[in-house]
């Protein structure tokens, strides 16, 4: 049985206007989200076939009551708008489920126990939202790994989340982190995103389709199993800003990071010689995280659709989710 984590944390108004910004000059974006992102609303056609409204984080949280994987979860964000939203759906549920607030504190036990940096991991970020609802699991006592969910990818099925974690079971639970890269072919998404080419040199192959240099296209899911104890949390933040190379400052950012950790030619060997590998990922994330990471390639491109909060998302996902 697992702990799951459903980070449903939220930005302050000065790093919603920076990254409204950034999606603008570099994407060519309407950033239109100004509320509480989480809460925000999606119209969906209900199994007795009448149009309903359902909060973004709703659709995953079903998914983690209905699955017999997930013994507990953990929700970490607006707590008093969490609980006004979601808390008689979660009272109706027969299964553990509680809401920590992301302005709590971190426990000066739980710094210290991982060793938190604090000009690292600020109380409110990913990372200080993270540990703070891992302490307050089960997989925290017994010192084992926890999912952890986003909280704005509505299409993450059931299915995915329960054929993640069989996967997981087949590793030595020595490894630090598990991450899903999730085969969504060659060419752009349904919302116009360009996958990481790579190729995939790993045990698991999920597709026969491949560029003429014979890469494979993948993208990050919505999912993370991840054991503290066994790496440095405080590199979390720092790859959480970085998994989207929206600036060129962020990506001269993860230049000079991957030089720092040995590998001066990460940009020629994915631009120029475009032969960048799944493995060498690996080895790079494990010495950066300092613990031993997995990169599990899977299907299950749903899983990859996420609402950060621009009018392409919204539109992009409420189209899909009618369809289904």
């Amino acid at each position: 049985m697992t702990s799951a984590i459903l980070m449903a944390g939220y930005s302050n108004k000065r790093e919603v206007k920076r990254y409204s910004r950034l999606v603008a000059e570099h994407y060519g974006e309407n950033y239109i989200e100004i509320g509480y992102r989480p809460l925000r609303e999606f119209r969906v056609i209900n199994q007795k076939g009448k149009e309903e409204k359902k909060p973004i984080i709703l659709f995953t949280l079903e998914k983690l009551f209905e699955s017999d994987f997930i013994d507990e979860i953990v929700i970490v964000g607006h707590r008093m708008l969490l609980e006004e939203k979601l808390g008689p759906f979660i009272h109706s549920m027969n299964k553990p489920c509680q809401i920590i607030n992301q302005n709590s504190r971190i426990p000066g036990y739980i710094s210290g126990e991982f060793n938190i940096q604090a000009k690292e991991v600020k109380y409110n970020s990913f990372t200080g939202n993270a540990i703070k609802a891992y302490a307050a699991t089960r997989a925290y006592q017994d010192k084992k790994h926890a999912l952890f969910v986003a909280a704005d990818s509505p299409m993450t099925t059931k299915e995915f989340i329960e054929g993640f974690i069989l996967k997981v079971q087949e590793f030595e639970k020595s490894l630090a982190l598990f991450v899903p890269a999730v085969f969504v072919g060659i060419n752009e998404d349904k919302l116009g995103r360009k996958p990481l080419l790579l190729i995939n040199d790993t045990d698991t192959q999920v597709s026969k389709i491949k560029d003429t240099h014979g890469r494979q296209g993948f993208r990050l899911s919505s999912l993370l199993l991840a054991n503290p104890f066994l790496f440095d949390i405080n590199t979390m933040n720092t790859a959480y800003h970085l998994r989207k190379a929206l600036s060129p400052r962020v990506q001269f950012q993860l230049y000079r990071i991957t030089r720092s950790l040995g590998y001066s030619n990460i940009y020629s060997k994915y631009f120029i010689k475009k032969n960048l590998s799944m493995l060498e990922c690996e080895e790079i994330t494990s010495k950066y995280f300092k613990g031993p990471v997995r990169i599990m390639p899977m299907l299950g491109e749903g899983s990859t659709y996420d609402y950060d909060g621009t009018e392409k998302e919204f539109e992009g996902l409420h189209e899909m989710l009618s369809e289904n």
